[in-house]
Formats: C-alpha cells, structure tokens, sequence
C-alpha cells in the first residue's frame, strides 16, 4: 500500500468526524462539550500533520528541496493547529463554533490540495516503490498490519 493511500484513507476519516463535530458546534452546546470534542480533533490532526511531515513530506524535499510545494503544506498544517487551539481560548460556544468552522473549512482546503496537487505530484517524483515504502512506515507508525 501507497503512503499516500494510506493518507487518502485518513482524510476520508477526517471527512466524518468534521461533519460530526459541525453538527454539533450548530446545536449551540455547551462550551466545554465543543472544547472536548476539538480536543480530540486536535490530537488526531496533530497525528496526521506529523505522519505527513515526516514520510511523505520528507521525501518530497528529498528530492524537491525545502521551498518546494510541501513547505506550503506544512504552512497549513500549522494554520490548522492555529485555529483548533483557539478553541481552547474560546469565550463561549458561539466563539468556539467560529473557530470550528474556520478550522474545519482550512482543513478541508488542505485536504483538497494534498489530493487533487500534492499526492499525484508524489507519485510522479518518488514513483511506486518509495510510495510502497513509506506506506510500510506508515502502518509500523499507526501499528496496522499491512501483510
């Protein structure tokens, strides 16, 4: 498996869990209720951002240098970690809900680049193998066997 299979299949996860989360930042919960729910949004963000820093990212400036197109993707990453802390510092739920919805929609945004720009571009420069390699990293790092 491709790392950036393995990825795709991450964000398709992600795709669920900000629906979820945006449903219930909507029904104006409580503040604690939206800040708990980011709080595990933020750790499984911060998890995938690190994944794709070091393996896939990491290769891509391999070969790319630094100012290629995954500086701009970790740029992102760290807009997105921006504006899921600011959850945390929210004032109350309408706050917390802004914050949501700007978080979510970057990540979305980012999402749709990796996609559609960054995961070909990978394919092109590392090829099949080096993909294939750092998917097998990719399972050791999330502990799934892969066969």
């Amino acid at each position: 498996m491709k790392v950036t299979d393995a990825l795709l299949g991450e964000h398709a996860a992600f795709y669920v869990l900000f629906d979820e989360i945006e449903a219930m930042a909507a029904l104006a919960g409580g503040l604690p209720q939206i800040q708990s729910a980011t709080t595990v949004l933020n750790a499984l963000v911060l998890s995938h951002a690190q994944l794709e820093d070091d393996l896939l990212f990491g290769a891509l400036e391999a070969v790319l240098g630094a100012d290629g197109p995954q500086k701009l993707m970790r740029d992102e990453h760290a807009d997105i970690d921006r504006l899921l802390e600011g959850i945390e510092d929210a004032v109350d739920a309408e706050d917390a809900a802004e914050w949501i919805g700007k978080a979510i929609h970057t990540a979305r945004e980012h999402f749709r680049k990796e996609e559609e720009a960054l995961f070909p571009l990978a394919q092109d420069v590392l090829g099949n193998e080096a993909l294939e390699n750092l998917g097998k990293a990719w399972a050791t790092s999330r502990r799934v066997n892969i066969g």
